[in-house]
């Protein structure tokens, strides 16, 4: 087959996602195989639209959606892509990367990556209200980087910016100059690899007091009539580390030994000790990054949101369009949607907020529940003058 038609169509018989955390791959649809597709036709095409990357066959996998389905609309493009897809288009890696290099890249990227739970879904909405501005939250394929750790760094880059690459192309973005692209949680194990593969882009980081944080995600479990379960301190060290595809021992030094035994939230504080000490290594190491609290956020929006749009080098004027996406919820639709408009409006139980609080207690730099990260955007309510 010549390069011109090196794609194929990939016709969708069922599809299946256990649940939403899960990393999108090929494995979520039954699919047969169709005819050729002429690759260079893909970039023009606005239906298509990269949907994860299938690693063993050294390909990119797109979805091709309806042309009334935008899902950079949706709460959670991957799940648009998911729900939506008409067919798959396979694009082997040689193509994927060439086509890549001739997409003209946006004026201004901004990654935003976050801890979940933590106003990032509301915060990339508002950017996207700006003129000139479009914004993609979680794209999936970006997310799938935390399987490729084992990748030599040169090929993670070549990989990650191909990806970038093909989200934000003029056929998707229009005339849009400034790309916002909001990542999965799970994701800020490996910040360091999109700090290093994307050096032109702005990178923000969003975080919560660890306590609320819990407390979101205990809400929806009381939602669903989940009853707590304990693990042993082992299960809950071997579940991060599956999480975040990282090495056990990284939580073995975040686990209390005198802690037997943990709740499965109470096990997520780890997590959120581990992805702040990502933010951490990389300010310590002369990185170009700053962080958001939920908290600021919510108290101190016009600081938080001003110091957002310099950092991107969008005039203080934009705030009024970007504060039109609070008015809403920008989960609505989704199991994540709010209890109404007062939000989350129950308590993380005291027992789990003890265990936590001893977690804490533990560490040697993150010790409170309420950490305020260097480089925080707006944190003294003040508005910025200048760009962070």
């Amino acid at each position: 087959m010549s390069k011109a038609r090196a794609a194929s169509k990939l016709r969708v018989q069922a599809r299946h996602r256990e649940h939403m955390g899960i990393v999108t791959s090929l494995a979520d649809f039954r699919w047969t195989p169709g005819e050729a597709i002429d690759a260079e036709s893909l970039v023009d095409d606005p239906r298509i639209s990269l949907y994860c990357l299938d690693h063993d066959n050294q390909r990119a996998i797109f979805t091709a959606l309806p042309a009334d389905v935008n899902p950079l609309d949706a709460p959670f493009m991957y799940q648009a892509q998911f729900e939506g897809a008409e067919f798959l288009v396979a694009l082997p890696y040689p193509e994927f990367l060439r086509l890549a290099e001739q997409i003209p890249p946006p004026r201004s990227l901004l990654c935003l990556h976050n801890i979940g739970r933590c106003g990032s879904t509301v915060l990339c909405r508002a950017l996207d209200e700006i003129d000139g501005v479009v914004s993609f939250s979680e794209p999936d394929a970006l997310t799938d980087f935390i399987h490729r750790r084992a990748l030599p760094a040169s090929e993670q880059h070549q990989l990650l910016r191909a990806c970038v690459a093909w989200l934000g192309r003029p056929a998707i973005t229009e005339d849009n100059e400034h790309i916002v692209i909001k990542y999965r949680n799970q994701a800020a194990g490996i910040m360091p690899l999109y700090v290093d593969a994307l050096p032109q882009a702005k990178h923000v980081f969003m975080t919560r007091n660890v306590i609320d944080w819990l407390a979101s995600f205990h809400r929806l479990r009381v939602n669903r009539g989940d009853e707590p379960t304990r693990y042993r301190r082992q299960q809950i060290i071997e579940q991060q580390a599956a999480y975040y595809q990282c090495p056990a021992a990284e939580f073995e030094a975040l686990a209390p030994p005198d802690i037997p035994s943990y709740l499965g939230l109470e096990g997520r504080a780890l997590g959120w000790l581990y992805m702040l000490g990502r933010y951490l290594e990389l300010r310590e190491g002369g990185a170009d990054i700053a962080a958001i609290r939920y908290e600021d956020l919510q108290r101190n929006r016009d600081a938080v949101l001003l110091g957002v749009l310099r950092l991107m080098g969008l005039p203080d004027r934009a705030l009024s369009a970007a504060k039109r996406a609070f008015a809403t919820d920008a989960q609505a639709g989704t199991i994540f949607a709010r209890d109404g408009e007062r939000g989350n409006t129950v308590a993380l139980p005291v027992e789990m907020q003890e265990t936590v609080r001893r977690i804490l207690a533990a560490q040697p730099v993150i010790g409170r529940a309420d950490f305020v990260l260097p480089g925080t955007i707006g944190a003294d309510g003040k508005q910025p003058t200048e760009p962070y």
